[in-house]
C-alpha cells in the first residue's frame, strides 16, 4: 500500500459534486482506486472524478461527462488571470473524439460561474420496452442513456435494465426518470469498475432528455429540475447545449491510501 498526495479541486456543477484531481505522479492504472476512495464520505465525498492534464480531462471509468466538463471549464477561469465577465475554452475529454467548446460566464461572485457546452450528438437511438414501459435509448460515443418517463423510481426496472446493459456489452450509462409534469429528472449512473451512483445532476443525461423532448415533444429549450439543482437544455441548429451554474467549492491536497499490486 501506498500514500498518495494530490492536489484536488472541489467543484459543484447543479449539485453533482465533482473532483477534479491534477494528473501529475498520477498513472491510468491508479484512477479507479483513487477514485473510489475520494468518492467516500470518508475522504472528499464526491458523485464522480476526473483527472487534468492541460486541456484534456480523462474520466475514472474512461467515460464522457458534460458536467465535469463544465466544472473544468469553471476552474480554468477562476484561475485565468485574463478571465472578464465571458470567455470561451475548448478542452478534451475521454469517450468523446471531438474537442468541446465551453461558453464561461462570470457572475457577482468569484467562484460562481455559468458554464455552457456544446454537447456531442448522440450516434444511435432504439426504443424497447421493459416492464411495460417505453424506454428511449440514446447511444453516446462515451455513454448510452435510458430515457424513462415515470414519476417515480422503479427498481426492479433499474435491475432489468443493468441486465439489459450486461447482455449487450455496454459498460457505462444512465437511466434517467423524468416526470414531465414537474420537469423533473432523477440520474442514475453506471461506471464500469466504479459502480452505480444516484446523481444529483447529470448533463449528458439532460441532453439525451433533450433529444428525446425534441424529437417526441417539439421541444427545443427547457429547464430540467434535479435533486440537486437545475440544467437548461436547448436545440439549436441540431446541436445540444447545457448552460447551469457551477460553483468552486475547495482546493487541497488530498491523502489517499491505495494497494499497490
Amino acid at each position: 500500500m501506498s500514500l498518495k498526495e494530490l492536489k484536488f479541486v472541489k467543484i459543484n456543477p447543479s449539485g453533482n459534486i465533482t473532483l477534479l484531481y491534477h494528473q501529475n505522479n498520477i498513472i491510468k492504472d491508479e484512477f479507479k482506486a483513487i477514485s473510489k476512495v475520494s468518492m467516500t464520505k470518508n475522504s472528499l465525498d464526491a458523485e464522480q472524478v476526473g483527472f487534468i492534464n492541460t486541456t484534456h480531462l480523462e474520466m475514472m471509468g474512461g467515460e464522457f461527462c458534460g458536467n465535469a466538463c463544465r466544472s473544468f471549464g469553471a476552474f480554468l477561469a477562476f484561475n485565468d488571470d485574463s478571465f472578464k465577465d465571458k470567455k470561451i475554452y475548448t478542452i478534451t475529454c475521454s469517450g468523446e473524439s471531438t474537442p468541446l467548446n465551453l461558453e464561461i460566464t462570470g457572475t457577482a461572485f468569484k467562484n460562481r460561474y455559468f458554464a455552457k457546452i456544446k454537447m456531442p450528438n448522440y450516434i444511435a437511438t432504439e426504443t424497447i420496452v421493459l416492464n411495460n414501459y417505453q424506454i428511449y435509448i440514446f447511444y453516446f460515443s462515451g455513454i448510452t442513456h435510458f430515457i424513462v418517463e415515470s414519476k417515480e423510481i422503479d427498481n426492479f426496472l433499474l435491475e432489468l435494465i443493468h441486465n439489459y446493459c450486461k447482455n449487450y456489452g455496454i459498460l457505462n450509462f444512465g437511466v434517467m426518470f423524468f416526470d414531465s409534469k414537474k420537469l423533473f429528472m432523477i440520474p442514475y449512473v453506471y461506471i464500469e469498475g466504479i459502480g452505480g451512483t444516484w446523481e444529483n445532476s447529470c448533463a449528458s443525461g439532460t441532453s439525451a432528455l433533450g433529444f428525446y423532448l425534441n424529437t417526441y415533444k417539439n421541444i427545443d429549450s427547457i429547464k430540467i429540475n434535479q435533486p440537486g439543482g437545475f440544467l437548461i437544455v436547448s436545440i439549436e441548429n441540431s446541436n445540444t447545449f447545457i448552460d447551469g451554474p457551477v460553483d468552486i467549492v475547495a482546493e487541497g491536497t488530498s491523502y489517499i491510501n491505495i494497494h499497490n499490486n
